[in-house]
């Protein structure tokens, strides 16, 4: 705004001062300037374009959106900004980026670090002015991750299923219930037959749960890994009989029929410190339990061939890896000798003797039973 004030007093000047104007000197111009308030323009290598203050509600997706039209440049002006920004997705008013937003007469830029080499057999006249959209700098090799990294932190995990090396022997079953439908949830009753009564009591807590499915190793088709469950809801006793259990569902992870499965209470929810194992550790996703209407979802429970004996606890963190081109489709399609590429992030929930329930807290493509794990990327 202010260099359109000036431009147009510098025009009204121009239209009464003329053939004044034309002998004066530069000097001479800045001098009428002043003596008539208005400040000399600065010019345009002198303004400090390239930083950018962020305003209440800034993000760097809507800002990379506003002036480059494009919200996917925002791991960019990250990258020039890492040192200022350590998480991407929580800026806050007044912080400085260095970025250049643009001005009437230059299109918005990110800054270059450097001076990248400019093929000398092109020719550009005068008005051309390159747009640099991407950083060039240095750094250590790597593989590249399609989401944020964090530091190892306190995070809470839930895993509505489980897996077990033998055959889990149920408590009893959900015979019946008063409720006038065929699928229960959250707050139905439900009468519950025990195989033993004797230890049962009025407060206690129970999983139901069903089986799902053998788990085989995807590598290994001969080796079995046990089987695998789906946790549907949690009850509480509120009456014990002599044949018959009442309870309540205080807790549903999904709709269940009668006849679901009873066993002793399995944590769902807890809390895990996610961190980094010393050694490299590589291996398998053998199973996972999720909706399979849906492809990409947050949180799928994904069951690995690492455990226990292996050094894994909860909140060890591994990155799923795959390979081949974007494209193929068929395992005869897929180059094997094309380099990693980290599609997930997982962190186990639960570590058995020799495999794991994690969760998937991360994703960029869809994973799958097969592909493989890594404990570290450098």
């Amino acid at each position: 705004m202010r260099q359109l004030v000036t431009s147009l007093c510098v025009a009204a000047l121009g239209m009464f001062l003329t053939p004044w104007v034309g002998s004066v000197q530069a000097e001479g111009l800045d001098a009428a300037l002043d003596a008539l308030g208005i400040p000399t323009p600065v010019e345009e290598e002198e303004q400090e374009a390239d930083l950018y203050s962020v305003v209440s509600g800034d993000t760097l997706w809507g800002i990379c959106e506003r002036f480059f039209g494009d919200p996917e440049y925002w791991p960019t002006l990250w990258s020039i900004n890492n040192e200022e920004i350590t998480n991407p997705h929580y800026i806050y008013p007044d912080q400085v980026l260095q970025f250049q937003p643009g001005s009437d007469t230059r299109p918005p830029s990110v800054v270059m670090a450097g001076q990248a080499a400019v093929i000398d057999d092109l020719s550009f006249d005068e008005n051309f002015e390159p747009i640099v959209h991407f950083l060039s700098t240095t750094q250590d090799c790597a593989l590249p991750v399609p989401f944020t990294t964090y530091k190892e932190a306190d995070i809470t995990l839930s895993a509505p299923s489980f897996m077990t090396r033998s055959p889990l022997e149920p408590l009893g079953t959900v015979k019946s219930s008063p409720e006038m439908r065929e699928m229960l949830s959250f707050g139905d009753v439900v009468y519950l037959r025990f195989k033993n009564l004797s230890d049962v009591n009025c407060g206690d807590i129970y999983t139901l749960y069903h089986h799902v499915k053998k788990v085989r190793h995807p590598e290994v088709v001969t080796a079995r890994l046990g089987h695998s469950y789906l946790v549907s809801a949690e009850v509480l006793v509120t009456d014990v009989g002599d044949k018959w259990v009442t309870a309540q569902i205080v807790q549903s992870y999904s709709e269940f029929e009668r006849g679901e499965m009873i066993t002793d209470r399995v944590p769902v929810t807890g809390k895990v410190r996610a961190m980094t194992l010393a050694q490299d550790l590589d291996g398998y996703v053998i199973d996972k339990s999720h909706n399979e209407n849906l492809m990409l979802q947050d949180n799928q429970t994904i069951y690995i061939d690492r455990g226990r004996n292996d050094g894994v606890q909860s909140g060890t963190i591994f990155w799923v890896l795959r390979r081949g081109d974007g494209l193929a489709t068929k395992p005869r399609q897929i180059d094997r000798s094309l380099p990693d590429r980290v599609i997930g992030r997982l962190v186990v929930f639960a570590a058995d003797e020799h495999v794991s329930t994690a969760i998937l807290t991360d994703q960029a493509r869809e994973v799958k039973v097969g592909d493989r794990i890594t404990s570290r990327l450098d």
